[in-house]
């Protein structure tokens, strides 16, 4: 049976824990280890994420894209090799001693040449598979959404440099993976880190889980407000209580208000609620002589990217009072105690 090893491959803003071939500081050939043979068939498996996403991670769609960047050579004199880069990577270079930033800066300029249109050797193949790939040597690991059009993106390492990146949805997360490069064959983790250079046996199938970044996604809610009649000298104002619920906990709750001084419609939108949480609105004031002729609660679900309304629609009611609302902010600070601002409506 093949020994398999396992790496971890860093997302955007986590450092890239590997160390590929260099030539220099290599064990010459023996006979207690066999050499490197680079005609040999390899394969990878690919995670998307750790053991506590892959629940989340299971909705994302997320396929593996490979793009060979530079063949395996193997070396006459030390077990070892080193790279012929093929067409489109031949300007790309690596020192005798790699460091885990040079090693995330070939990553960025194999991404953009990988991402401006070529073609990769493996496409859309599956997570968690064994992937065969075509021959020992360097390969970019890019994970992406499978049902995402525009999956390319930017993201920024932790020294704020920029660099290509890719996305896959849940339902409530964005996924962002940097693309990474990957040596096959490689070697077991010394450390914590693979080092080809390192002693021990040369590994045909190996395994790498990604550590990609996560951010909530969002949608909006926009509050549709009619007036069908217009009927005393006051502004009608007409006051919301919102709260949105996720996952059992409350993450949104707030008042606001929408005033007229004439027929007609209005709107309030409501940004940056998480997708998937159940929002309800409610009309908490109708306004001194008017109705509401709708329903005065509406519950809504938060989509990905895109705008959901609550319509509400009042009308006079045949009376003959006067009145009025308005929305107070509260805030406190250790100076000056509690104070109030008058929240004026803007629409």
């Amino acid at each position: 049976m093949k020994k398999r090893g396992k790496m971890w491959l860093a997302g955007p803003a986590v450092a890239v824990a590997l160390a590929f071939t260099a030539v220099a500081a290599t064990p010459a050939l023996d006979s207690v280890a066999a050499a490197v043979d680079v005609s040999k068939a390899c394969t990878l498996t690919v995670s998307p994420g750790s053991a506590d996403l892959a629940d989340d991670l299971a909705g994302a769609d997320v396929v593996i894209d490979l793009y060979k960047v530079a063949d395996a050579v193997a070396d006459s004199a030390y077990d070892t090799y080193s790279y012929s880069f093929l067409d489109g990577y031949t300007g790309l270079t690596v020192s005798d001693k790699p460091d885990n930033a040079e090693w995330k800066r070939l990553s960025r300029e194999a991404a953009q040449v990988a991402l401006n249109g070529r073609t990769p050797e493996v496409n859309g193949a599956g997570v968690n598979e064994r992937i065969p790939v075509p021959g020992c040597g360097l390969y970019l690991v890019v994970a992406r959404g499978q049902n995402i059009t525009d999956y390319k993106t930017t993201a920024a390492d932790e020294d704020g440099t920029e660099g290509p990146a890719t996305i896959a949805h849940s339902q409530q997360y964005t996924y962002t993976f940097a693309p990474s490069l990957v040596s096959l064959p490689g070697k077991e983790a010394e450390d914590g880190v693979i080092n080809t250079a390192g002693a021990g046996d040369w590994l045909y199938d190996l395994s790498v889980t990604l550590k990609p970044q996560r951010a909530v996604r969002y949608g909006s809610l926009e509050i549709v407000k009619t007036l069908q009649s217009y009927e005393t000298k006051d502004p009608a104002t007409f006051v919301f209580q919102v709260d949105a619920v996720l996952g059992g906990q409350n993450v949104y709750s707030d008042v606001v208000a929408i005033s007229f001084t004439a027929p007609g419609q209005k709107t309030k939108l409501i940004e940056k609620l998480p997708v998937g949480a159940q929002v309800t609105v409610k009309e908490v004031y109708t306004g001194a002589v008017y109705s509401v002729t709708t329903a005065d609660t509406q519950t809504v679900t938060i989509p990905a990217n895109d705008v959901v309304q609550a319509p509400f629609t009042n009308d006079y009611n045949e009376t003959d009072r006067g009145g009025g609302a308005v929305i107070n902010q509260f805030e406190h600070d250790a100076e000056n105690g509690w104070g109030w601002t008058k929240v004026p409506d803007t629409e």
